[in-house]
């Protein structure tokens, strides 16, 4: 069997009392951090004065979806549901694995499959069935407790979600993913001030994981926190320059923080690379009746952000090492 390429967040909402005029979006998947059907952490800037009424982040399955070990081979017509699913029809993947589960029981990574395409589908209780089965098949597969968990989450279980997810990591300590739902979770529950000790330990270890830096970057912007928002942010962009994601994200920060040119330029290469995310084509256009036509420099640079917010995870690595026996 092939293996499945899928983007996870990597990610839940807020309910904290927010502090920055803006609103999030969501499309699909965590190797990094991907949320239910079609949500990312995204921002859509506001005009100033405006005041959200919550802020929402998600934590996305993993790129690389290992083959787990399995009592019962693949079923031979597997890999039609593995197309759809790849191709992002996740109803009619779901339809297709669930099929191949009833005929071949046994096979862990079926209802593993079952899990990831009902989540995205937004049938987030099937979603728990089917890794609540692939678990019971296959207990030592982390990948299925941490996406029980974002599906816990998603059903507003944020105890058990915690729970599942601390059992995915005394399987696989070492995960990043692991450690973003972690984030998740504390955030949701209302532990901002835990989600980002989270973040940055997460860091740490790993200073270009991209969804921690960009959802570290979007904490600290809901707090209201904006020049601290920046660097990750920045640094967000810096590690992945194509995803109109983070580039409409770094664009939300850095207009809050005055600087409307550089965040013009953001939004529009957000939609250079995705002509139809609406909120980045949105805002780009909103920003173009504000910022002053023809030649203007940008107020800021977006390489010296990224490299000065380097340097400080750089220097809690250091911390860290002090403080180490």
């Amino acid at each position: 069997m092939t293996r499945n390429k899928q983007q996870h967040l990597s990610l839940g909402h807020l309910t904290m009392v927010p502090v920055v005029a803006f609103t999030l979006a969501f499309a699909a998947c965590d190797g990094k951090d991907e949320p239910k059907s079609k949500q990312v952490v995204s921002a859509q800037a506001v005009t100033p004065g405006i005041t959200p009424t919550a802020m929402v982040t998600r934590v996305t399955p993993a790129k690389d979806i290992p083959v787990q070990p399995v009592s019962t081979p693949a079923p031979t017509s597997f890999g039609s549901a593995e197309e759809a699913y790849e191709g992002g029809d996740f109803k009619t993947a779901a339809r297709m694995y669930r099929t191949q589960v009833e005929e071949t029981p046994g096979f862990g990574h079926g209802h593993y499959m079952l899990g990831l395409s009902s989540w995205k589908a937004g049938d987030f209780e099937g979603a728990k069935q089917a890794f609540e089965k692939s678990i019971e098949i296959t207990p030592t597969f982390a990948k299925a407790y941490f996406n029980l968990g974002r599906v816990l989450l998603d059903l507003d279980r944020v105890p058990e979600a915690m729970e599942v997810i601390e059992k995915g990591r005394t399987i696989d300590s070492t995960s990043g993913e692991g450690l973003r739902l972690v984030a998740r979770a504390q955030a949701e529950s209302g532990n901002v001030d835990g989600a980002i000790a989270t973040y940055k330990e997460l860091l740490v270890r790993n200073e270009d994981d991209v969804w921690g830096l960009n959802n570290l970057g979007m904490l600290y912007l809901q707090r209201g926190n904006v020049d601290e928002a920046l660097g990750p942010l920045a640094r967000a962009v810096q590690v992945k320059p194509t995803a109109p994601l983070f580039l409409n994200n770094l664009g939300m920060a850095l207009e809050r923080s005055g600087h409307p040119v550089a965040a013009l330029r953001r939004y529009e290469l957000a939609v250079q690379h995705d002509s139809s995310y609406v909120k980045a084509v949105r805002n780009a256009e909103r920003m173009k009746g504000i910022v002053p036509t023809g030649e203007v420099v940008d107020e800021v640079s977006v390489t010296v952000l990224a490299e000065g917010f380097r340097l400080v995870v750089r220097s809690w690595k250091t911390d860290v090492a002090v403080l180490t026996p």
